[in-house]
C-alpha cells in the first residue's frame, strides 16, 4: 500500500505552557499541491510550520511524510531541521542585506548544488549544464529558470535595501525554490504583494508543486484568494477556543462555494 504523503497529529504549544496547546490532526492523500493554513493572529499558524520544520524541540505528537516519521514523541523520534527534506521561508524576506540580489541567489544555488538530493532543476531531474553570460553568468541555467518564473530577472543588480516589499518577496520565493525538496513551509510568503501579484504567485507555486511532485504548506491571511489554487485549507481556531477544546477546521481537496464560506467565516485574517 502506498504510504500517505502527509500525516500530522500534534499538540501545539501555547504561550507559557509548551505542553498544553490544542490538538491539530489531519492527513493529506495528494502527492503534490498547496495546502493553505489560515486563522486569526495567535492561533498557532507559525508554530505549526516551525514544528513541521523541526525547529520546535520537544514538540509533542506525530508527523509522517510518505510514511517516514519525522516526529514521533512517544517513539523518541525527532529529526532536526537539516535531517528533513524541507525548505522553510519564515515571515519576512530574510534576504542577506550585505549581498545584492544576484549574490543572494548565487549563494542559494550553490547550496542547492551541494545538497545530497541534487534536485535543483524546475522538474527535479538534475542540473542541466551551461552557465549564463554577462551579469547572470554565476547562475546555472536551472536557477535562471526559477528566477524567471518569479519575474525577478530585472532585479539581479539591485541591493536588498533598494527593493520594494513586493520585489523582496519575489526574490525570497525564488531563493527558497532554488531547492527542490519534498515539503515547502511558507509562512505568509505573499506579504507586501498586491492582490493581482498574489494571484500570479499562487499560480506559479501551484505549477511548481505539480511539476516537482511536492507539497507546500502555506500560511495565508487571504484564504479566499488561495483556495482556487489550493488542494485544501486548514483553519486554526483562536487560542482561547483551543483551550476550550475547539479543533482545527480542515477542508481538503476541492470545495463548494458553500463550504468555502463556512471555512472562511471568522478567519480573523
Amino acid at each position: 500500500m502506498r504510504p500517505t504523503p502527509l500525516e500530522v497529529d500534534l499538540a501545539l504549544p501555547r504561550r507559557g505552557n509548551p505542553l498544553g496547546g490544542g490538538r491539530v490532526a489531519f492527513t493529506l492523500s495528494r502527492d503534490s499541491g498547496i495546502l493553505g493554513l489560515c486563522g486569526p493572529s495567535g492561533s498557532g499558524k507559525s508554530t505549526l510550520v516551525r514544528v513541521l520544520a523541526g525547529l520546535c524541540p520537544g514538540a509533542s505528537g506525530v508527523v509522517r511524510v510518505d510514511g517516514v516519521p519525522w516526529l514521533d514523541s512517544e517513539g523518541g523520534q525527532d529529526l532536526p531541521f537539516e535531517g528533513r527534506p524541507v525548505a522553510y521561508l519564515p515571515q519576512g524576506a530574510v534576504l542577506f542585506p550585505h549581498m545584492n540580489v544576484l549574490e543572494n541567489l548565487v549563494f542559494a544555488s550553490r547550496l542547492a548544488e551541494s545538497s545530497p538530493s541534487r534536485k535543483g532543476s524546475l522538474f527535479g531531474d538534475g542540473f542541466p549544464g551551461g552557465w549564463g553570460a554577462g551579469r547572470e553568468r554565476a547562475l546555472p541555467g536551472w536557477a535562471r529558470e526559477v528566477v524567471a518564473l518569479f519575474g525577478a530577472e530585472s532585479l539581479l543588480d539591485k541591493r536588498i535595501g533598494e527593493l520594494s516589499g513586493g520585489q523582496a518577496t519575489r526574490i525570497a520565493l525564488a531563493r527558497c525554490f532554488l531547492r527542490s525538496t519534498r515539503l515547502y513551509l511558507l509562512d505568509e510568503p505573499f506579504a507586501g504583494v498586491d492582490p493581482e501579484g498574489r494571484a500570479i504567485l499562487g499560480r506559479v507555486l501551484a505549477g511548481l508543486m505539480e511539476r516537482r511532485r511536492a507539497l507546500a504548506l502555506l500560511v495565508t491571511h487571504t484564504p479566499d484568494e488561495l483556495l482556487p489554487m489550493a488542494c485544501g485549507m486548514i483553519r486554526l481556531p483562536p487560542e482561547e477556543e483551543r483551550e476550550g477544546g475547539a479543533a482545527a477546521k480542515i477542508l481538503l481537496e476541492r470545495t463548494s462555494e458553500t463550504e468555502r464560506k463556512v471555512l472562511l467565516a471568522g478567519t480573523g485574517g
